[in-house]
């Protein structure tokens, strides 16, 4: 067996040479993955954070709808894989709209007293609605079996069970309250969590059923549905109440984008294939 040896003249040699391609790839995947305060300018962006979405590539979803955007002006798409930084950044902010999960637009109104308004609500297959589904291993048979376990979600620990009481009534407020919530960054991760005897159940969209179904069949057969929710508000697109001349071009932007194809192949990677205008009885569920 020969070993490999290294000549640090030689690797210094090769990393001058390189160094600034080094630098520019480097310096690119910084402006890709953070949010960028400096160098926006006069440019409106869509902030988006939907941990249901399932998304994987982040850099790739920004890629895809920074072409879209750039045909209009100067518009940018703003992706976040963390809630904490999403909501630490986006707060108070007038340079944009916020795409996010309805239940979430409805908690930052009411943890951050935020003076914006929903303006659309996604379409899916028709729909503007979807239903969360409690999934178990199947030796649970039914909630009763659920107290004191845990239950991943996606969703914060209030809405998940906030959900579940919906769900499940008063008359199991004990066994909802008695439920550990292991809250993980993607929906299907809370579907996996089970698969690995981290957590007893799981609360998701029938999307991520779905996809769990096609990429690990063979967890998936060892799932049950326990139960489903009231129809929930798909994702959302918000903006503030005092929205400029920009805002409300961006915002006609989006709506148009169910309507052309490109927009639509787009759209799919955010679990939706249309945009519509919320409506008042919508907006009185969101909190306006």
């Amino acid at each position: 067996m020969s070993i490999l040896k290294y000549n640090k003249s030689e690797v210094k040699k090769v990393y001058r040479k390189y160094q600034p391609l080094i630098a520019f790839c480097l310096l690119a995947c910084v402006l890709l993955i953070i949010p960028n305060k400096t160098f926006s300018g006069n440019t409106y962006t869509i902030y988006f954070y939907n941990p249901e979405t399932n998304i994987n590539n982040f850099a790739s979803l920004k890629t895809e709808f920074d072409q879209y955007l750039s045909n209009y002006g100067s518009f940018q798409f703003q992706p976040f894989s963390d809630r904490k930084s999403f909501e630490e950044f986006v707060v108070g902010r007038s340079d944009g709209v916020f795409l996010l999960s309805s239940w979430h637009f409805s908690q930052l109104k009411r943890k951050f007293q935020l003076d914006m308004q929903a303006r659309l609500v996604g379409v899916l297959k028709g729909k503007a609605t979807y239903k969360k589904i409690l999934t178990a291993k199947n030796n649970i048979i039914n909630i009763d079996s659920l107290k004191g376990k845990v239950v991943a979600s996606s969703g914060s620990e209030d809405y998940t069970k906030k959900i579940l009481m919906q769900m499940h009534g008063e008359e199991n407020k004990d066994i909802v309250g008695s439920m550990k919530i292991l809250t993980v960054p993607k929906d299907i991760d809370a579907l996996m969590a089970v698969g690995y005897g981290m957590a007893d159940s799981a609360l998701t969209t029938e999307r991520s059923l779905t996809k769990l179904a096609a990429i690990n069949p063979k967890q998936y057969g060892f799932l049950m549905s326990l139960s489903k929710s009231e129809e929930i508000l798909l994702p959302i697109i918000a903006a503030p109440a005092q929205s400029d001349e920009k805002i409300r071009l961006l915002i006609a932007i989006i709506e148009e984008m169910g309507t052309a194809l490109d927009g639509k192949r787009k759209l799919k990677m955010l679990g939706v294939d249309g945009w519509k205008k919320v409506e008042e009885l919508e907006r009185v569920s969101l909190g306006k």
